[in-house]
């Protein structure tokens, strides 16, 4: 099985195996507004489809992998570079570490760094973007550590328990990930 190995994490493939926990974390409101998740209860036929999808899509448009602990292999979450252009050479890059007691441990540090080893060394990508809500500063921060730059923001634009927040747009550069000495 293809696995890529950081100091706390290693990315593998997902599996229906998977789905359970995958379920849980997206009808938690915490972990779902942090991710930016789809904001309706999802079933499992929902997430059936979801992952057939995904399976269906690989390589195309998106690419997407599990997160598992080293110390213990427990899946903790989900990391994804989707709307691929193989043009233009960019992505986006989605990130969950849905375990909330494995949150705040530099998983999503190390999984991120990972995933974009792969996305410029592997892919040949020269670009990774990424979207987050101005109310998680601390994956604002995180981001930041890894070299992504704000590059916008959109006003008002995600809906969170009555109030409007902006969407913070950032990015990667591949010759930027380089020249920081990011090796993963």
């Amino acid at each position: 099985m293809i696995c890529y190995e950081g100091s706390k994490v290693r990315l593998r493939p997902i599996r229906s195996s998977d789905m359970a926990q995958s379920i849980r974390w997206r009808n938690d409101p915490e972990v779902r507004e942090r991710a930016l998740g789809y904001r309706f209860p999802v079933t499992e036929a929902m997430e059936r489809r979801w992952y057939d999808a995904v399976m269906d899509d690989q390589s195309r448009t998106r690419v997407v992998f599990a997160v598992e602990a080293l110390d213990d292999d427990a899946l903790v979450g989900f990391i994804q570079l989707n709307r691929i252009d193989w043009i233009s050479r960019t992505s986006y890059l989605g990130l969950v570490i849905g375990e909330k007691d494995r949150q705040g441990q530099g998983m999503g540090t190390d999984a991120t760094s990972i995933l974009l080893k792969y996305a410029f060394d592997c892919l040949n990508l020269r670009k990774v973007c990424l979207e987050v809500a101005a109310y998680n500063p601390g994956a604002i921060e995180l981001y930041r550590r890894l070299g992504f730059r704000k590059e916008g923001a959109l006003r008002a634009q995600v809906y969170l328990e009555g109030t409007c927040h902006d969407l913070v747009l950032m990015g990667l550069l591949a010759s930027d990930f380089h020249g920081a000495g990011q090796v993963g």
